[in-house]
């Protein structure tokens, strides 16, 4: 990865810590004897938040490539070149979009509509043959989410339009 590349990776990384260790202060920290809920994300956010600068740092020291000039090809096909020779990459970065579109449609279709999807969808890019499996797969979730969660704890979930 160019060190470009690799700044622009940890100024998210911190922002995200940064946006987490904000997030901790809704908890109470309460004291060293028995501490609060707080705790754990406390030291998990300034964790992160330390190792992304480490490596801002070292991003920064690292030494500059030399310029290519003119062997740079567009963004958009460098983007497709990536992911037709890195295809176990381009499978994390469906399954996460995947899961990013699953947390913003629970709400409007329902958890076991959207979760029903999302096991048959994550299945199938796992390269699951066939689609009874899948489904059986995703019935079986759901169905030990809702006796889980629904039945034995008496929690609720997202009621969409749907379900």
């Amino acid at each position: 990865m160019s060190p470009r590349k690799e700044i622009a990776a940890n100024i998210v990384l911190i922002l995200f810590s940064a946006t987490f260790l904000i997030y901790t202060t809704r908890y109470p920290l309460d004291n060293w004897e028995s501490p609060g809920p707080a705790v754990f994300p406390l030291v998990l956010g300034a964790v992160l938040l330390l190792l992304a600068a480490w490596q801002m740092i070292r991003a920064f020291m690292a030494p500059r490539a030399p310029d290519r000039g003119g062997e740079e090809i567009a963004k958009v096909d460098s983007v497709r070149a990536f992911l037709h020779d890195n295809r176990g990459e381009a499978k994390v970065l469906i399954l996460t979009s995947l899961m990013v579109l699953y947390i913003l449609m629970m709400q409007w279709i329902g958890f076991f509509v959207s979760t029903f999807l999302v096991v048959i969808l994550s299945s199938r890019l796992m390269e699951a043959k066939g689609w009874v499996r899948p489904i059986v797969l995703s019935v079986g979730v759901c169905i030990f989410c809702y006796f889980l969660f629904v039945v034995w704890i008496k929690l609720s979930f997202p009621q969409g339009i749907l379900f």
